[in-house]
């Protein structure tokens, strides 16, 4: 899990500071790591944001509620992920898979 730090990195505390609506959409992983996306859900009861990972596998998708607690972003998948966001090299990170980027700009690199 991230840490907001003890006053000595003010990266920290921007990296888990940032509106969740900034968040959605399609993330990709350098690594390889299952694909993410991060939707609004107003179908169900609570609405919010979710995550959906997915797999090379297509039949291999998991949606899950992103949940904030005083300030730290996170959802569950067979254990805590934290959930932190820079927004000006526009980088998600996922405390269990690593950094993604943003799909668009994935493909307009290749």
């Amino acid at each position: 899990m991230f840490r907001t730090g003890n006053g000595t990195d003010p990266q920290a505390v921007m990296w888990l500071d940032f509106p969740l609506r900034d968040i959605t959409g399609r993330w990709v992983s350098p690594e390889g790591a299952p694909a993410v996306r991060i939707f609004r859900n107003g179908a169900r009861k609570n609405g919010g944001l979710w995550l959906e990972f997915t797999y090379n596998n297509p039949q291999a998708v998991y949606s899950r509620p992103v949940k904030d607690v005083f300030g730290t972003r996170y959802f569950d998948l067979y254990g805590r992920v934290g959930i932190a966001y820079d927004g000006e090299r526009d980088m998600l990170l996922l405390s269990l898979y690593g950094g993604y980027s943003r799909a668009d700009e994935e493909r307009a690199t290749n």
